[in-house]
């Protein structure tokens, strides 16, 4: 079964809910292994949408999202939805006295379910999408999901309230909150937050729960916040760098050796393996931030005793190594561990290199044509003599 139709089956010509009950929910199902619910639909598409629906609320419910009030609320609806239609119906003498007690939430639920009524207190709310979203999610890695449930709890915690209808959000309130967060982040973290917010807003539109397609979260000018966070890196004394090379955490010593004798980024080299092309031992990189980062790249000898892959994570060899600098290196953030990548381009140049041969071993763009960017091969052998003269120019500008 595809995984867009995960916890769905088709019986008959209808669309079933069916999943196994989470562990945090069993005590709410004592006598059952499984949900099951049939989503009254042959459409496989309308089938998903309330799929994702039921996830949203399965997971609010494994951990409280709801304030008590918006349970309430939701409890009142179900009890209302079956008679809506005859409440409506004129000829047919019921109203909320026969469904509801007289309180502010059940007139509310009341009114929706029958007349179609949103302007309440008790709408949709923030984490309601939120956990929609995640029990749609297909993503095999935790990480973007951690993320997206850090940017709505801070952005919560921003308004001191454990969770917000999301008709209650204004473009003020995120205005307010972009200033906040610029006295502490620089434009990518909080461009990466409000990003979040959005696709958690755009999720509740597609779901119909809002209609407003167009988020306060949207158009927002972050370019005070830029700051100099695109300042190039500068390079590290000659000092520095043999205190990098020799005390660096035994973790990520060899990372950045590599890193300093071949010019690749801190992603590239923790994805990295080996290949031995035309007989000279190669690094090859697959996969980079850029379509030029796809690349074979000579070992010198300076890092031969060096075996790949790594079977490092690159965030967390990231965040080893920036501690490491902070705490014996340096303070300044020009300097990190990209400026190892500044120190073999550097090199290159000083020792001579072609700037084509240099794009080939850094991965920057060389060929502006078709024949060459596209069809055209390294020579291998090449490459090696270029990969050796800058290792050594390395060695000659800083370490000796």
């Amino acid at each position: 079964m595809s995984n867009n139709n995960k916890h769905l089956k088709l019986h008959h010509d209808t669309w079933v809910y069916c999943r196994r009950v989470p562990k945090a929910l069993q005590h709410l199902y004592p006598s059952k292994t499984h949900i099951t619910q049939s989503l009254g639909t042959s459409s496989v598409k309308l089938a998903r949408i309330k799929r994702d629906r039921i996830n949203g609320e399965l997971a609010a419910q494994a951990q409280g999202a709801y304030s008590e009030d918006r349970v309430q609320f939701k409890a009142y609806s179900e009890q209302v939805k079956p008679y809506a239609e005859a409440i409506r119906n004129s000829s047919i003498p019921l109203d909320m006295d026969d469904f509801l007690p007289r309180n502010d939430i059940a007139k509310a639920a009341y009114r929706q379910e029958v007349y179609g009524e949103m302007q309440h207190a008790y709408t949709y709310t923030l984490k309601e999408a939120l956990n929609s979203l995640l029990g749609r999610s297909n993503t095999s890695s935790p990480e973007p999901l951690s993320k997206l449930q850090n940017s709505i709890s801070r952005f919560l915690l921003y308004l001191k309230v454990p969770d917000i209808p999301l008709r209650e959000i204004h473009k003020k309130q995120v205005v307010e909150y972009i200033e906040y967060l610029g006295h502490e982040y620089a434009h990518g973290t909080i461009s990466g937050h409000l990003s979040r917010l959005r696709s958690v807003w755009g999720h509740a539109y597609k779901l119909g729960e809002i209609e407003t397609k167009i988020s306060p979260f949207c158009d927002h000018d972050l370019s005070q916040y830029r700051g100099e966070g695109s300042k190039q890196k500068q390079l590290f004394s000659s000092d520095q760098l043999k205190v990098i090379l020799k005390d660096s955490p035994e973790l990520v010593k060899s990372l950045a050796r590599l890193a300093l004798f071949t010019g690749a980024r801190i992603s590239e080299l923790c994805r990295a393996h080996e290949e031995t092309i035309e007989g000279v031992r190669c690094m090859v990189i697959t996969k980079g931030k850029t379509a030029a980062a796809k690349r074979l790249v000579p070992l010198p000898s300076q890092v031969q005793d060096i075996h790949l892959p790594l079977g490092l994570e690159a965030k967390t060899a990231g965040r080893i190594f920036s501690h490491f600098k902070v705490d014996k290196i340096t303070k300044d953030s020009s300097r990190s561990f990209h400026s190892l990548r500044a120190h073999y381009s550097t090199a290159a140049q000083r020792a001579g290199i072609k700037e084509f041969d240099a794009a080939k071993l850094i991965g920057h763009q060389s060929g502006q044509t078709m024949s060459y960017g596209y069809y055209a091969r390294e020579d291998v052998n090449k490459l090696a003599e270029a990969a050796a003269q800058i290792a050594n120019q390395v060695e000659k500008e800083w370490l000796t």
